[in-house]
C-alpha cells in the first residue's frame, strides 16, 4: 500500500498533458496522510484495550489466607458492591497466587445487610444487636485508638501522646481519664488499670488509685482483666494476680520456680507456658493458685533452651476457645475437647512501632497488628481481614469503620 501511494504521488507530481488543476495533487497527498494516521490510531486503540484488560485481570485476583483445613476466606475491599466468600482447602501455609478451585461460595450483598464490608461479613456469620458508634477522636480532638474492651462494653484507648480515654458501651465520644500510659490497659466494671512508671496502677470508680503489681511491672508484657481479676508480669516476667484493685497481688508459683509466663486469662483460669523445663501449658486457678490442668506446649511453640533467641508468640482465651499465633500461623482449639487445633496461616507480622495482640471472645478470634486485623470464626472456619483494630471480649466485638469504630453484641 505504501509503495503504491509513493508511485501515485510521484506520478501526480510530474506535469502531464491534460493535467487537472494544480491543487488536486495536494489534496490527494493530504488524503493519503489522513488514511495513514487513521490506521495508526486504530491499532493504538486496540493495543490500549488489550493492555487494560490484562491489568484488570491481574488486579482482580483475590488473595486469601492459607491453612490446612477447608475454610472460607475473604479479602474485604473498601465498600464493594458484592463480597464473595470462597471456601478453599489449600494444604500449603503460603497460598499460591493461582486461585484454588472453590468448594463453597457465599455472597453477601449490601441490600441484605448494609454497613461496611466488615459489618456485612459479621452479620452474615452472627446476629448483631445493640450496635453503637464510637468516635475516632476524643472530646479534645485527639485521635483515639482502642486498646482494651471490657465485658460490659466499656472501651479504653490512648491518643498519640499516651493519654488514656474511655467510652461506654453506649458509644459516643471518648472522654479523658487524666492518665498517661504506654501499655497495660484493662477495664472492669469496678476499675480501670494501666502500666505507669514501671508499676501496674488501678483506679476504682471512687477515683482512688492503687498499685497492684507486687514487685514492678514489665511494660512490654500484656495485661489481662477478666472476672474482676488483673493478671500481668513483673520485671522478671513472672505472672502476678491481683484480685480487684485494693492492693498488690501475688506472684503465681506452683511450689517450684514460677509456673511460666502468663499467656492468657479466662476467669477463673490463668494460662501459663513453661517452655524451659517441663515444656507445658498450665491452667492455674486464680482463686486458689492450684494447677487445674496441663497440656503439651501449643503446636508451633518451641522449647526455650539456654542461648536460644526468645520466640515471639501471642495467645488468648475465652470460656470457649484457646487460640495462639506462632510463626505467622493462627491456631484455635475448643477448650471443652482440646482436640487438634484448626490452623490458619498468613498472619501478618507487626511493623516497626506496632504491637500485635490476640483477643478471643465467645465466638470470634481477633488478631491485630494495629493497622490490620485478621478475624477468625472457629465455628464456620471463616477468616477475613479488617482494617485497623478489632477487639473481642465475651459476646462483644469492636472494629474500625472508616474514621470511627463500631461496637456490637453478638447473639448467635
Amino acid at each position: 500500500m505504501d509503495d503504491l501511494e509513493h508511485r501515485l504521488s510521484t506520478l501526480l507530481s510530474e506535469p502531464q498533458e491534460g493535467d487537472p488543476p494544480p491543487g488536486l495533487a495536494g489534496r490527494i497527498h493530504r488524503s493519503v496522510a489522513v488514511r495513514r494516521r487513521n490506521r495508526r490510531t486504530a491499532w493504538l486503540g486496540l493495543a490500549a484495550c488489550a493492555t487494560a484488560v490484562t491489568v484488570g485481570v491481574a488486579v482482580g485476583v483475590p488473595l486469601g489466607l492459607g491453612g490446612r483445613d477447608a475454610a472460607t476466606t475473604a479479602d474485604l475491599k473498601p465498600d464493594p458492591a458484592v463480597v464473595t466468600l470462597t471456601a478453599t482447602s489449600d494444604p500449603s501455609p503460603h497460598r499460591p497466587t493461582a486461585m484454588p478451585e472453590p468448594t463453597r461460595t457465599v455472597t453477601v450483598t449490601p441490600a441484605e445487610t448494609g454497613g461496611s464490608p466488615t459489618e456485612r461479613m459479621l452479620r452474615s456469620l452472627n446476629a448483631l444487636t445493640g450496635v453503637t458508634t464510637i468516635a475516632g477522636r476524643t472530646s479534645s480532638g485527639e485521635r483515639f485508638t482502642p486498646a482494651a474492651l471490657g465485658a460490659d462494653g466499656t472501651v479504653l484507648g490512648t491518643t498519640a501522646d499516651g493519654a488514656v480515654a474511655e467510652v461506654s458501651a453506649g458509644g459516643g465520644t471518648p472522654q479523658p481519664l487524666d492518665v498517661t500510659a504506654g501499655s497495660g490497659l484493662g477495664v472492669d466494671a469496678g476499675f480501670r488499670t494501666w502500666t505507669e512508671d514501671g508499676e501496674q496502677r488501678c483506679r476504682t470508680t471512687d477515683g482512688a488509685t492503687h498499685t497492684v503489681s507486687p514487685q514492678g511491672a514489665d511494660p512490654q508484657a500484656p495485661v489481662w482483666v477478666d472476672g474482676g481479676v488483673i493478671v500481668g508480669s513483673d520485671v522478671m516476667r513472672q505472672p502476678y494476680v491481683a484480685q480487684g484493685c485494693a492492693g498488690p497481688g501475688r506472684v503465681v508459683t506452683d511450689g517450684q520456680p514460677a509456673a511460666g509466663r502468663a499467656v492468657a486469662l479466662a476467669y477463673p483460669y490463668l494460662f501459663t507456658a513453661e517452655r524451659a523445663n517441663a515444656g507445658r501449658l498450665r491452667l492455674v486457678d486464680v482463686r486458689t493458685g492450684a494447677i487445674a490442668a496441663e497440656h503439651p506446649l501449643p503446636e508451633g511453640v518451641r522449647r526455650q533452651l539456654i542461648g536460644d533467641p526468645d520466640q515471639k508468640w501471642y495467645a488468648g482465651a475465652s470460656g470457649t476457645w484457646f487460640a495462639w499465633v506462632a510463626d505467622g500461623v493462627l491456631r484455635t482449639v475448643a477448650r471443652d475437647s482440646w482436640r487438634p487445633a484448626s490452623t490458619r496461616a498468613g498472619m501478618p507480622a507487626p511493623r516497626k512501632g506496632e504491637a500485635a495482640r490476640l483477643t478471643v471472645g465467645d465466638r470470634f478470634v481477633a488478631y491485630t497488628t494495629g493497622t490490620l486485623s485478621i478475624v477468625h470464626d472457629p465455628v464456620t472456619g471463616t477468616t477475613f481481614k479488617s482494617p485497623g483494630v478489632v477487639l473481642a471480649k465475651g459476646d462483644r466485638l469492636l472494629w474500625r469503620q472508616g474514621g470511627h469504630y463500631r461496637l456490637a453484641t453478638l447473639t448467635g
